[in-house]
């Protein structure tokens, strides 16, 4: 059975690891480096799970399979009032062993469900690396669309990948 909730500060361990695979096997998919994320201490992803006074909004969602953590999803709210009105959309990843079962889509629907109930919050935005055609059509099907292409995003040795950037209008008649 999935279950898909907020992590906790509890869940640092699963989490840290699940995102430190992610990195390792899709290096093209994230900006942050497996090499660079390893050598932070567990204590930072027990931060990034926490509630925070200083970012009540932000959360990390998991999707559990017997109790183990198989796909993570998190959304950051920027703080300054000029921007309060987005949230991005990051560290989207589910198990290899796991994908085609509907576990990302889960994951997604209940991301977006969760930011519609943030005060004030009126898009998500995310960056999906633009050859990434299965992650593209999540998103597309999820009601996010393209508005840009950032050429050579990343470059992971010596390869560049570009990466597409979306937007998810949460406002609006067809926002629920």
């Amino acid at each position: 059975m999935l279950e898909v909730r907020q992590l906790t500060n509890k869940d640092a361990l699963a989490y840290h690891e699940l995102r430190l695979r992610g990195l390792r096997e899709h290096p093209e998919a994230f900006t942050s480096s497996f090499e660079e994320e390893s050598r932070k201490p567990l204590v930072w992803a027990e931060k990034r799970l926490a509630h925070s006074a200083e970012a009540p909004y932000n959360f990390v969602l998991g999707a559990l399979a017997d109790a183990r953590l198989i796909g993570i999803v998190g959304v950051s709210v920027e703080p300054r009032a000029k921007i309060r009105h987005k949230g991005t959309v990051f560290g989207m990843y589910v198990a290899p062993e796991h994908a085609g079962r509907g576990v990302g889509q889960r994951l997604l629907t209940a991301c977006i469900q969760r930011a519609r109930g943030i005060p004030g919050l009126e898009q998500l935005q995310l960056t999906v690396t633009d050859s990434n055609a299965r992650a593209k059509t999540l998103y597309e099907k999820a009601g996010f669309r393209a508005f840009g292409l950032e050429q050579d995003a990343i470059k992971v040795g010596e390869q560049y990948f570009h990466k597409c950037h979306m937007t998810l209008d949460l406002r609006g008649a067809d926002a629920g």
